[in-house]
């Protein structure tokens, strides 16, 4: 898968430039699909300095099969988590939201290297809901949020953490996705109506059909790009 691979290069890069490199991971379908990939690239098993963290996590136990941790662990670290290697996990099962937030807040980076970010059908990012107060958080990192369906209480990253991650994948397959990034390049600052644009900047990853059908003669601001 190109997804992978384009991500395995981003980390490769950052590991040569300085020996260690921060990875914060999503859940999702198409995140699963490409974990099962990359899971499978003949280097993953070699990683060595390479820290694992979540972008948001949904408050069930970690077996659960609506964790986003349990989801890695079953496709990515299926194996097993490389030597020399580590996975921070959210605890958003523990009782107090408020505490667990502010416990993984503080044993995230200053910045992340490389975000990978899921997009759902109305446009949110990691558990970041349109029209969430969240979304106009500028001091706290990670935060209690409730969703709009089960498991409706979760804990996210905020918008600081997105805004200053170094490199930024989305994963956006399928016909809605490519919808939301049309819609997400018109009135490209309001953000809190469609979280999507906070990330406009970053690498979208679409499957070729729902380009070739959608998004074919999209322009993207900045030094974002289209992956195929």
């Amino acid at each position: 898968m190109q997804a992978a691979r384009l991500i395995q290069d981003s980390i490769n890069s950052v590991l040569l430039e300085r020996g260690q490199c921060s990875v914060m991971l999503t859940g999702g379908r198409s995140a699963e699909r490409l974990y099962m990939a990359w899971a499978a690239h003949p280097v993953f098993q070699q990683l060595i300095g390479v820290q694992f963290y979540f972008g948001d996590e949904r408050c069930v136990p970690p077996n659960h099969l609506e964790s986003n941790y349990g989801m890695a662990m079953r496709t990515l670290f299926n194996q097993g988590v490389p030597v020399g290697c580590s996975v921070f996990r959210m605890e958003a099962d523990d009782s107090d939201r408020e505490a667990a937030a502010l416990r993984y807040d503080e044993i995230l980076p200053d910045k992340v290297d490389v975000l990978l970010l899921g997009v759902g059908e109305d446009g949110h990012i990691a558990s970041l809901f349109p029209g969430d107060e969240a979304l106009q958080e500028v001091s706290r990192r990670v935060m209690p949020v409730t969703g709009p369906k089960p498991p409706y209480e979760r804990l996210t990253i905020a918008s600081p953490v997105i805004v200053q991650a170094k490199s930024i994948f989305v994963l956006a397959t399928g016909e809605a996705k490519a919808q939301i990034l049309d819609k997400a390049l018109q009135a490209v600052g309001d953000f809190v109506t469609l979280p999507a644009r906070l990330v406009l900047n970053a690498t979208w990853m679409l499957d070729s059909a729902t380009l070739e059908a959608y998004c074919r003669d999209i322009s993207l601001p900045g030094t974002a790009r289209v992956r195929l």
